[in-house]
């Protein structure tokens, strides 16, 4: 792909949807998106495996779903900026109640280095009405938090969907879940549900899922589908996943044949020392170092913390690439995706200098895996 002279301009999601601002080439990759070589795309260290149940569950064959993720595809490789991210990550909990040793939430918790806070329905509002009027396309409802502590759960996703947000997904460790709460959920128009689940033996899911309950786990997803079965509801799309490590690598073809009944999507993702905090080689393959590594979330998403950082990236616990605080009164999410510190960091993967930013250079797309001295 040629490269072009986009890269540090702003043009509407309308332009870019109408082609006016692509060249040929551009064009022709998008009329030829393919939904399966999305993951590469987006640098997702990730296998999935998805399992099918119903063809109208699928919310990947939607015909505005293609349209988004068209879009998408095409501000990553083109490096366009849209004037306002097509996807936020909204944590609406910092809290959670599981110590997971693969997430660097458990290890800055145990360094004193966690705030734990629940974002306000006005401030989620603010920043949902801001969005919808910009091009806001998917919101993911959490970060490093589990979203079912926020007793306004249900509410901010009925307000998401009521504005427009085609996309509204969350994930969740499953143990925070009743009946009741499973209808309202299947109710408020999710779209996706991820259940974040890792294992289907007692021994070895308890030893992940620090402080979960197996039965009570495996007893929630269940109910949830048959809730979501029972209402003849075909949304939220369920989708359970495992983060494949060493201690869990040897279930993978299980857990799928295990999960395949009650789930939409079963997936893996690979092992990452996010926040290279945990001390335990987990890696069930390596990543080789790759300083010339360009990320294209910068041209796609910002990260929103219930703390009220706006970070660059989901996946920086330790705020490392802080754009600014969000306040629902006077910081506008549209300065922040448009200020000079982004823009500088843009022009610093473009330039394939992105391990001169402390939080890129942390991450295990550019320094590779880096295995624990014991």
């Amino acid at each position: 792909m040629k490269s072009n002279n986009l890269n540090h301009k702003t043009y509407t999601n309308k332009e870019i949807k109408n082609g006016k601002k692509l060249d040929k080439d551009q064009l022709k990759f998008a009329e030829n998106y393919n939904e399966e070589n999305d993951d590469e795309l987006n640098g997702l260290y990730s296998h999935y495996n998805i399992v099918k149940k119903n063809i109208n569950a699928n919310y990947r064959n939607l015909p505005e779903y293609k349209e988004y993720r068209k879009l998408w595809r095409n501000t990553a490789i083109s490096h366009i900026k849209t004037e306002f991210p097509l996807h936020l990550d909204i944590e609406i909990t910092s809290y959670c109640n599981l110590a997971c040793p693969m997430c660097p939430r458990t290890h800055r918790v145990a360094l004193g280095k966690w705030h734990n806070k629940m974002m306000k329905f006005g401030t989620f509002k603010k920043i949902i009405d801001e969005g919808a009027e910009k091009g806001l396309r998917a919101i993911n409802l959490n970060n490093f938090g589990e979203s079912f502590f926020n007793k306004k759960l249900v509410e901010m996703i009925e307000y998401a969907k009521s504005k427009g947000v085609l996309d509204v997904m969350l994930h969740t460790n499953g143990t925070v879940m009743n009946e009741t709460l499973a209808k309202r959920i299947v109710n408020s128009g999710l779209d996706r549900i991820i259940f974040s689940l890792d294992s289907i033996t007692k021994e070895i899911y308890e030893k992940i899922r620090i402080g979960a309950k197996f039965e009570d786990t495996i007893k929630n997803v269940k109910m949830f589908y048959k809730i979501r079965e029972k209402m003849c509801k075909y949304k939220p799309v369920i989708r359970v996943s495992m983060v494949r490590m060493k201690e869990n690598d040897h279930e993978a073809n299980k857990f799928e044949k295990f999960w395949g009944p009650y789930a939409d999507e079963v997936t893996y993702t690979d092992y990452r020392n996010q926040d290279g905090l945990d001390k335990t080689d987990r890696y069930t393959k390596l990543r080789k170092e790759n300083k010339s590594y360009s990320c294209p979330a910068l041209w796609q998403r910002m990260t929103i913390n219930a703390t009220g950082e706006v970070t660059a990236c989901c996946r920086d616990a330790g705020k490392r690439l802080t754009l600014g605080k969000y306040d629902e009164t006077e910081k506008s999410l549209t300065d922040i995706w448009n200020g000079d510190k982004l823009k500088e960091s843009r022009l610093l993967h473009e330039n394939k200098q992105a391990y001169l930013i402390d939080a890129c250079n942390g991450c295990d797309h550019i320094r590779g895996h880096i295995i624990p001295k014991k």
